[in-house]
């Protein structure tokens, strides 16, 4: 489980630089689902870090 805010921002950022790489690369008819999927997923995968990381902080704030 991931209870650190420091490792959610290095995969954040790592989710972050491969989406911007992965764009277009992949429009051959047979990866196409794929890429599609791909790029539809992982910017939902971002927003919930985001959101676990500032529920983090939140709570880290209140305990302090």
């Amino acid at each position: 489980m991931f209870y650190d805010e420091e490792k959610l921002t290095e995969l954040e950022k790592k989710l972050s630089e491969n989406l911007m790489s992965a764009d277009n690369h992949t429009w051959k008819d047979s990866h196409k689902p794929h890429w599609v999927n791909y790029r539809h997923d992982i910017p939902n995968c971002l927003m919930v870090i985001r959101e676990y990381r500032d529920l983090l902080r939140t709570l880290r704030v209140k305990s302090e």
